[in-house]
């Protein structure tokens, strides 16, 4: 759950995503913590067919870790692209990847700086819900797509996570320092992903991972929510603000604990593929 920073350039750039620290805090909250736990990264891979030879782009790449996994397993691919937005993220990717045959930049999916039908795959995984334009993105890697190609899309269903979503809407009714509750996938969801890209792609398909993550203690729910502070609290707050605003969430958690013995909060996401005509 995000506010308007969720779009704004420079919040995410110089913020939220300026290295991979809150990601980070994401992604093994959901590896610790999910019941019976799926790799995510293994599993996006799995939604489509591999010959091992394609030249794949991943958008919005982050720190390049399923890159880096790609090219681990399998020595054969004949190009791995990845760009970000975030200067930080790309100093983090190519430092971590150093000796194996991936090339990052730092890049707009919406103006991509390459040439027509020159990837077999382009990935854009949990990332189009910040961009300004997403259909000028999607038309950006329909184009970059050769015929054929696969483009293959990660994004959270609308109806993700209610838990969260509850204690976050009743924490921005407390406190003014907090951003009125939105949901990044407001802009672009697991339901609304295919509508998208069904005027550039052929043969759409949806498939869904549903999942549940489970809190024994409140502190890793804590931190999970904290890491979103750039996109959940105004430009002008203050740490003071902020600490209450954890503290009501902490007291929250905590008093569900106490009423089941943890803290259950159901997750929904998932992967849509299209494929290039001509």
């Amino acid at each position: 759950m995000i506010g308007q920073q969720g779009q704004d350039p420079e919040i995410l750039r110089g913020q939220a995503y300026a290295d991979d620290t809150h990601l980070d805090i994401r992604r093994r909250t959901h590896q610790l913590y999910t019941l019976n736990p799926v790799d995510f990264g293994r599993w996006t891979l799995e939604q489509l067919a591999w010959r091992g030879d394609e030249r794949v782009l991943d958008v919005g790449c982050g720190p390049g870790d399923l890159l880096r996994e790609m090219a681990r397993r399998h020595a054969g691919w004949d190009m791995l692209v990845g760009f970000d937005f975030s200067p930080g993220m790309m100093i983090k990717a190519a430092g971590s990847s150093a000796g194996r045959h991936i090339h990052f930049f730092v890049g707009d999916v919406q103006v991509m700086p390459l040439p027509d039908h020159s990837f077999g795959v382009v990935m854009a995984r949990h990332m189009l819900y910040h961009v300004p334009d997403i259909e000028q993105a999607i038309a950006e890697c329909s184009r970059v797509l050769c015929p054929g190609g696969r483009f293959l899309v990660t994004t959270n269903s609308a109806h993700t996570m209610p838990e969260y979503q509850a204690i976050r809407a009743r924490a921005a009714g407390r406190f003014q320092g907090m951003t009125a509750p939105e949901m990044i996938t407001d802009r672009f969801s697991l339901e609304d992903a295919a509508a998208y890209l069904r005027p550039h792609l052929e043969r759409v398909e949806t498939h869904t991972l549903p999942g549940t993550l489970r809190f024994p203690t409140a502190q890793p729910f804590v931190d999970y929510f904290a890491s979103s502070r750039a996109m959940t609290m105004h430009p002008d707050h203050t740490d003071a603000e902020w600490q209450a605003v954890l503290d009501f969430v902490r007291a929250e958690v905590e008093a569900a604990i106490a009423r089941a013995g943890h803290f259950d909060v159901t997750k929904i996401t998932g992967a849509v593929v299209g494929t290039k005509g001509g």
